[in-house]
């Protein structure tokens, strides 16, 4: 059965699109069936993933085809046209570079459905009809996940506490949370305390297994990103966050655990893994730190820019690389681009296989821990992609 999974965190800018983007095509080049949902209107994910990087190009491609977004797959049921879509059936999304990995892409007018959505959730007791308004994006993604035989679903959630949000996240089976180390995340992560068993109390009379999932959506944990490192820790061999991240980190950590965790812990709530599913999961650190992601400087552009995840980058994708070396070695350590795209590697790897853990998806026998069974997933998974000008 298709696991869903929402990253969210309602302060913007944590780097949400990246990791659904980096997390998806591992996860494809491990073997699952990944679908990739872009659900906010800024349609940054779909953008970077099939290398669209104007409005021309993005409209040109919703012009191609009807049905391959996420706004006109459902913009006839919400009346905003006469397109029609046969949701019992899923939609058709579209391909990537990678094999195992598609997208069902995101429109700039997808915030239109929460005015509708708002009034649905107000008035669907007395209005009946207004009801499976509720559900419709849960619908579309569950047929269309069915419809593509996908093992694995990544929604981009827009940075919102709107109602749209509220259904889709709540139709999930899991959700990560994604942060960065400073003071605004920390007042998001604590904020969230109050938020998510809300949505829980407001959406219990739908959650009836057909407008929505009887079962509350589970947190496997966050993801701490967007740092910087120094040096190399000699004790263990690794970077370490410079000292004002660091403190950030730990405060987030400890609002997660303190005061987060057993918010999603109370009774009719149930909204997280446990300690134990955690640990059993994810050895390389404590509950409910999932990844250390620091920021990998000039490897994010190249990413964008070719559509490619960093750790599949190789030398000459770089060029000059903005002025970095390739790589050398310093105080006997490897360091330079070619060290960063190999630790990026082997971070979303682990990410990958600890997340397959904890939803019960088995991994192609050997492949987590046979590099070279790896590698060559990696080549067979990727295509040639092109440019929108050339489609």
């Amino acid at each position: 059965m298709t696991k869903v999974i929402s990253l969210f965190n309602h302060k913007g800018g944590v780097s949400k699109t990246t990791t659904v983007f980096h997390l998806g095509w591992m996860l494809a080049n491990l073997g699952k069936r990944v679908l990739i949902v872009d659900a906010d209107p800024q349609c940054n994910l779909t953008g970077l993933t099939l290398g669209i990087d104007d409005y021309d190009s993005l409209f040109r491609f919703y012009d191609s085809r009807q049905n391959v977004n996420i706004y006109s797959s459902l913009s006839g049921i919400f009346g905003f046209d006469d397109l029609t879509s046969d949701l019992d059936k899923g939609v058709q999304t579209t391909k990537t570079r990678n094999q195992n990995l598609e997208i069902l892409a995101g429109h700039i007018d997808f915030a239109k459905f929460d005015l509708q959505i708002s009034t649905a959730l107000t008035s669907s007791n007395s209005i009946p009809v207004l009801r499976p308004l509720l559900g419709s994006i849960n619908k579309l993604i569950k047929n269309t996940s069915n419809k593509g035989n996908f093992d694995i679903v990544l929604v981009d959630m827009s940075p919102s506490i709107s109602a749209t949000n509220m259904c889709m996240f709540m139709a999930s089976d899991y959700f990560i949370i994604p942060t960065s180390p400073d003071f605004f995340c920390s007042q998001a992560i604590d904020s969230l305390s109050e938020v998510l068993p809300n949505w829980s109390e407001k959406l219990a009379p739908y959650k009836d297994g057909i407008t929505l999932p009887k079962n509350n959506p589970k947190m496997l944990g966050i993801i701490s990103q967007n740092y910087r490192v120094y040096g190399i820790n000699g004790e263990n061999d690794t970077e370490d966050m410079s000292k004002a991240f660091q403190e950030w980190a730990d405060k987030i950590k400890d609002i997660t655990i303190n005061k987060l965790v057993p918010k999603l812990e109370e009774k009719g709530i149930d909204m997280v893994i446990s300690k134990k599913e955690f640990t059993d999961a994810v050895t390389y650190d404590k509950p409910y730190n999932l990844a250390n992601i620091q920021n990998f400087n000039s490897l994010i552009p190249t990413s964008q820019k070719l559509s490619k995840p960093m750790f599949e980058l190789i030398q000459e994708d770089g060029k000059n690389w903005s002025g970095a070396v390739w790589e050398k070695k310093q105080n006997g350590k490897d360091v330079g681009i070619r060290y960063n795209i190999e630790k990026s590697k082997t971070i979303y790897k682990n990410l990958a296989e600890s997340i397959c853990k904890l939803i019960g998806e088995d991994l192609q026998e050997g492949l987590e821990t046979d590099k070279q069974k790896f590698d060559d997933a990696i080549k067979k998974s990727s295509q040639p992609l092109k440019s929108q000008s050339e489609k």
